[in-house]
């Protein structure tokens, strides 16, 4: 009843005011006034005047990832224009809606670009153009309370994605711990102007499968712990335990988990990925990392005499963050990382590098301009000659 008096009384008011408004008031004028009184009253339906209002909003983001190499194979050398697999160039749409003070709820959508991506391109093509359409990355929902952790539905990055990562140097876009064939992974190995047979990205390898269709739970942070567990297609399964805290003016990142995927590979495969980093007041940071893989089952053979059990890695990494410019903090440093049967069984293949990674706060960029030797000892066969690049490059945020 009283809904129904106050729409009666702006009726009236309504049409009131258009008889006054007649001597002075244009047609045009009046026929507005019509239509606003009419649509009050539809929307009444004889019970209530709603008012809706915007409840999720939306954030578009991204980044562009270019760089120039100057690589050499042992047989030859020259200039490829890529974009390094450490971060390639991207666009995401997140949508963000609050149901309560407790709950949030998010739609991720995340597409990524392969134009030149450095791990499809070598020297002896002389660079490819790759694919040159958005491909998906992350296609996900995600539920977000305070008190009982978050729950990721669809394609996105696993609980053991990144376990291998803990890291405060800031470098990762020259130096993500144990997997610098991000950078020229297409590049082939030689020995006397002949390729081998195996690439870089064949022959190193930090285990880390990032992204799946998936169901993942993470707990609320307590005590800076956070346990992450999840179940992907196929029966495969993941959980890592991470940790991130301070003591003492120490900032301390810690990392271990294992992923099995028994439901997706003959070998019935299962990694277990770690790191540990500090990071300390004066901006030294210190970084290990290391990798296991175990083969549970490998018909006709004795298991643990194949390179699917044998495989590992270990990683070591010094990193220096200052501020010498206006334009932002700069980051310097040197890693060294060895796999061992990552290819074949007796297989050796080392890589150390060392850069710097320029932030260039009023636009939110990165300049890059790195070195990197890789080095493969094959079990059979003379040893290839080493593969040296040089990158320089540009991250441009969005």
């Amino acid at each position: 009843m009283q809904f129904r008096t106050k729409l009666l009384s702006s009726t009236v008011l309504a049409a009131a005011a258009m008889v006054l408004a007649v001597p002075t008031a244009s047609a045009q004028d009046i026929g507005a006034l019509e239509k606003r009184v009419k649509a009050l009253e539809k929307s009444g339906g004889g019970k209530n005047v709603t008012r809706t209002k915007k409840t999720v909003g939306l954030v578009i983001s991204g980044h562009v990832f270019r760089a120039i190499q100057f690589r050499d194979n042992g047989t030859t050398s020259g200039f490829l224009h890529v974009t390094p697999n450490s971060s390639r160039s991207r666009v995401r749409w997140i949508g963000t809606g609050k149901v309560n003070d407790d709950l949030t709820v998010q739609t991720v959508i995340e597409l990524g670009h392969q134009s030149s991506i450095a791990t499809a391109q070598d020297l002896s093509s002389g660079g490819a153009v790759g694919n040159t359409v958005l491909d998906e990355r992350v296609f996900e929902v995600r539920l977000k309370s305070k008190s009982l952790g978050t729950v990721y539905l669809g394609q996105g990055y696993r609980a053991a994605s990144g376990s291998y990562n803990a890291d405060f140097s800031g470098t990762g876009l020259l130096s993500i711990n144990a997997f610098a064939e991000l950078v020229a992974g297409g590049e082939d190995f030689q020995n006397n102007g002949t390729a081998v047979g195996a690439s870089i990205s064949q022959a190193f390898s930090n285990f880390d499968r990032s992204r799946d269709d998936r169901v993942r739970y993470d707990t609320p942070k307590f005590a800076g712990f956070q346990v992450r567990v999840d179940h992907e297609n196929s029966d495969s399964w993941g959980v890592g335990l991470y940790y991130g805290g301070s003591i003492g003016g120490v900032k301390i990142a810690a990392r271990i988990s294992h992923n099995d995927f028994g439901g997706t590979t003959a070998n019935d495969l299962s990694f277990v990925n770690g790191s540990f980093s500090v990071l300390l007041p004066m901006g030294l940071s210190l970084t290990v990392a290391g990798g296991d893989q175990d083969a549970g089952n490998v018909a006709g053979t004795t298991v643990k005499d194949t390179q699917a059990d044998q495989a590992d890695w270990r990683y070591a990494k010094v990193g220096y963050k200052f501020n010498a410019l206006e334009l932002g903090q700069t980051r310097l440093y040197v890693d060294y990382s060895h796999h061992k049967n990552n290819r074949a069984l007796d297989e050796d293949a080392t890589s150390w590098s060392f850069g710097v990674v320029q932030i260039i706060e009023p636009l939110g960029m990165e300049a890059i301009l790195g070195y990197h030797n890789f080095d493969l000892d094959r079990a059979a066969g003379a040893d290839s000659d080493d593969i040296d690049v040089v990158t320089m490059g540009l991250r441009a945020k969005f």
